[in-house]
């Protein structure tokens, strides 16, 4: 298991947990990131900073 900002460019994983919280975390529900979505990683923040573990 691991966290999606160390994701590779170009592979995909399954979500299995989300450890955020408030308008992050509600943000992230609107977009319809879930336990068991899959998720590809496409690009990179310019600050490379992740938002959510």
């Amino acid at each position: 298991m691991s966290t999606l900002n160390l994701l590779p460019i170009g592979k995909e994983a399954i979500v299995k947990e989300l450890h955020c919280n408030g308008t992050i975390r509600r943000r992230l529900l609107d977009l319809g990131i879930v336990k068991g979505t899959k998720i590809k990683s496409i690009l990179k923040s310019p600050s490379r900073r992740p938002h959510c573990f």
